[in-house]
């Protein structure tokens, strides 16, 4: 029977040349949401767990259907699951932001006004020919908005320059998306989209989830006017392009929609970049079809916003810091 382990400090093992598995700010993140593996686990397996969960909330689990793991913390073999760590090297090229930031501009499907810059000098310079009003430094090896500098035109920031950066205009984003590509050993089995609920700065808040790409794609439509229908065979391309390079596991690729600032017309920003791991989307989707629903949405926050309303059914554990609840449709 395998062991797992939830490694959701994947990327600063990847990037940070400082990474400690005992760090307290990565054990603390794991321990926060550890419980998504409740949420998706399929098999017989047990899991080595960081995070203490009540008899109470395990059965309440259970009545909802999810298969559980046996608990091991003190397990010492064991497979990480949110992240490979088989093919360190590949495995940091597609997840690197600069990666995606080289596709998006080879296959014309994002980055047409940003650029790649190591000093101030550069910035200064590409601002200056460029009519937008705000912009965006992007640290290439990070997540979730960390690292991220916004800054306008006039007010460019004194950053210190130890690796590039990614300079990008900042756009009016409307919705954001995550398309996976969902593989196994190399294996297409399927492809779904969500939409991510994120915070201005970049940092997941949660999402929604439908049945099946065309009643995703309805959802958006109605809820935004905007078909995404003429964009799915782009998407193709980019994960093509993802697998050439030796992607054989989960590859997903964030878009978002935005307001043109000149003409006011909502246009696609395709590949922002790609998470080749799993993902809060895989979550999403998980839970949209656990429950046979429509759609449904996952809301995590750190307020009681949710706590009594019926129309929401609590997914997280006590004492965490962020709570998640879903609704279905």
């Amino acid at each position: 029977m395998k062991t797992y382990f939830v490694d959701l400090d994947y990327e600063n093992f990847l990037f940070d040349p400082q990474y400690s598995g005992n760090n307290s700010k990565n054990i603390m993140a794991i321990k926060e949401f550890e419980y998504v593996f409740f949420l998706l686990n399929k098999e017989k397996c047990a899991l080595k767990n960081l995070k203490n969960y009540s008899p109470e909330y395990l059965e309440k689990l259970q009545h909802l259907g999810f298969m559980l793991p046996e608990l091991n913390s003190d397990s010492s073999e064991f497979e990480n699951w949110w992240g490979s760590r088989k093919n360190i090297e590949l495995e940091r090229k597609l997840n690197s932001k600069i990666t995606s930031a080289e596709i998006a501009t080879k296959l014309n499907c994002g980055f047409q006004n940003g650029k790649i810059v190591e000093s101030l000098e550069a910035v200064q310079e590409y601002v200056n020919n460029l009519p937008f009003k705000k912009y965006i430094l992007k640290n290439p090896f990070s997540f979730s908005g960390i690292g991220h500098t916004l800054f306008e035109k006039k007010q460019i920031p004194l950053i210190k320059f130890n690796q590039p950066f990614l300079l990008e205009p900042v756009f009016d984003r409307v919705f954001d998306l995550g398309v996976t590509f969902q593989m196994n050993d190399g294996k297409l089995n399927r492809m779904f989209m969500v939409e991510n609920f994120n915070n201005s700065k970049g940092s997941f808040k949660g999402g929604m989830g439908a049945k099946s790409v065309e009643k995703f794609i309805e959802i958006i439509f109605n809820k935004y006017q905007f078909n995404l229908t003429p964009f799915l065979e782009k998407y193709n391309e980019i994960f093509e392009h993802y697998r050439s390079m030796g992607a054989k596991s989960n590859v997903q690729i964030d878009s978002f929609v935005y307001k043109d600032e000149f003409d006011q017309s909502l246009k696609l920003y395709q590949l922002v970049e790609v998470n080749y791991r799993k993902t809060m989307g895989l979550v999403i989707q998980g839970l949209a079809e656990h429950f046979e629903a429509d759609f449904i949405e996952w809301r995590i926050t750190h307020t009681s916003e949710y706590e009594n309303n019926p129309e929401y059914l609590k997914l997280s554990p006590e004492n965490n810091k962020f709570n998640s609840y879903l609704r279905q449709y």
